[in-house]
C-alpha cells in the first residue's frame, strides 16, 4: 500500500508539472487585449450560457418582444491581468487538488505504517496478549502434568 501510495503521488505530481507548464505557455501567448478577450471564454468556469466579450458598444436598438442584454465592461488593459489571475486560479486549482489527493495517500500511508508498527511490537513481545496467555497457559499445563507425573513415580 505504501509502494502504491508513493507511485500514485508521483503520477500525481507529473501530471500537475505538465498542467502547470501548459497554463504557463498560455499565459504567455497572450500580450494584447484582444487575445486576452478572445482566450477569456475557455478559462471561465462553465456557466449555462456562453460569454462573448465584445469591445464594441451595443447601442442599437433591440427588436420588439425581446429582452435587453446585460453587458459588462472590462477597460482593455484590465483584459491581460484579468486573463492572467483567471489562469493564476487555475493553476491553484489544480495544485489544490493534488495536494487533496496526495494528503489522502500520506493518511492511506500513515494508517499502513501504524498497522506494521502495531504488529511489529506484537511480535517483538511474544504476539498478543491472547496468544501470550495460550501460551502460558500451554506451558502452564505441561509443568503441572510433568509435576503429577514425576509426584507419580516417586510416590510409588
Amino acid at each position: 500500500m505504501i509502494q502504491q501510495a508513493g507511485i500514485r503521488e508521483k503520477q500525481r505530481d507529473s501530471q500537475l508539472a505538465a498542467a502547470l507548464a501548459a497554463i504557463q505557455a498560455q499565459k504567455r501567448a497572450v500580450h494584447t487585449p484582444q487575445q486576452a478577450a478572445n482566450q477569456l471564454p475557455t478559462v471561465l468556469p462553465p456557466l449555462p450560457l456562453p460569454v462573448s466579450i465584445h469591445t464594441t458598444n451595443l447601442s442599437a436598438p433591440l427588436p420588439p418582444g425581446e429582452s435587453p442584454l446585460t453587458t459588462i465592461s472590462i477597460p482593455q488593459p484590465d483584459l491581460v491581468p484579468l486573463y492572467d489571475d483567471l489562469q493564476d486560479c487555475r493553476a491553484r486549482a489544480v495544485q489544490n487538488d493534488a495536494l487533496k489527493n496526495n494528503l489522502a495517500d500520506e493518511r492511506t500511508r500513515s494508517a499502513a505504517l501504524q498497522r506494521e508498527r502495531d504488529a511489529a511490537n506484537a511480535a517483538a513481545h511474544g504476539g498478543t496478549i491472547l496468544q501470550r496467555l495460550k501460551r502460558t497457559a500451554k506451558w502452564f499445563a505441561i509443568g503441572l502434568a510433568t509435576g503429577a507425573a514425576v509426584a507419580a513415580v516417586v510416590h510409588h
